[in-house]
């Protein structure tokens, strides 16, 4: 099974990331100071910047995965209240989740082992959804499998606990889904201001370049030209800790 709390680079990944990151340094360098050697600067932070797109890749893999989550409870609930096991459920949900996931549905894969692990290898279904609610490092997921363990350990109806626990899971996920959209417009609102400095010396150097010149032929200049881009790395900080937001 796939760990979800955890993001590993694939090759492709970790190339496509230091191409980014040295080609944004050159561009910043030569805006900034008219002198590419600062771009070692960009180098310097590149483990900084993989861990903020490695972060970035785990919630957007997290929020697909929770997406097909709530697919799947729909889906065992009504196989449950039809008399189906939770094996069958989940054997039968998983084509579906392929069809409106696509083959990449991460919850499809991982439920196929988990299905496989049930039939062939006649592992018990709490033990091996436990793995599963493990791996995903998810909440909800926890307490889906918590409940399906405690109705089938005390006899409960598992129709009922099962429904109305998807029920509570199914709007949880649906006001994080309120609040992403939220979080993404000022994140976007953000990155405005972020980019704002940039903009504008830019559009000094295109089309006012004597008026910019002493920023790269002073001291002082120069300095000012620094402040500029740690306030504009601060800004970004301040961003990304004010939009994330855990429910």
């Amino acid at each position: 099974m796939t760990d979800l709390k955890t993001y590993e680079f694939s090759k492709a990944e970790d190339a496509a990331i230091l191409t980014a990151v040295s080609a944004g340094s050159i561009v910043i360098a030569f805006l900034m100071y008219r002198n590419i050697l600062f771009a070692a600067v960009g180098l310097i932070l590149l483990p900084r910047i993989r861990e903020i797109v490695r972060q970035t890749l785990a919630d957007n893999r997290r929020r697909r995965y929770m997406n097909e989550f709530r697919d799947f409870l729909f889906m065992a609930s009504t196989a449950i209240g039809a008399g189906r096991s939770m094996k069958d459920a989940i054997g039968e949900a998983i084509y579906p989740l392929e069809k409106i996931h696509g083959k990449g549905s991460i919850l499809a894969h991982e439920l196929s082992i988990v299905y496989e692990r049930m039939e062939t290898g006649s592992e018990n279904d709490v033990t091996v959804l436990m793995d599963l609610a493990e791996n995903s490092g998810m909440e909800d997921v926890f307490d889906f499998v918590t409940i399906y363990s405690i109705c089938k350990t005390t006899g409960a109806s598992m129709i009922v606990a099962l429904g109305r626990a998807a029920s509570v899971i199914i709007d949880k996920m649906t006001i994080e889904k309120e609040v992403a959209e939220l979080v993404r417009r000022k994140k976007s609102e953000g990155m405005v201001i972020f980019i704002m400095p940039a903009a504008v010396i830019l559009f000094l150097n295109v089309f006012a370049p004597d008026y910019i010149a002493p920023m790269y032929e002073t001291l002082a200049g120069r300095m000012i030209m620094t402040v500029v881009v740690v306030s504009a790395v601060g800004i970004y900080s301040i961003i990304q800790k004010i939009v994330r937001i855990d429910i």
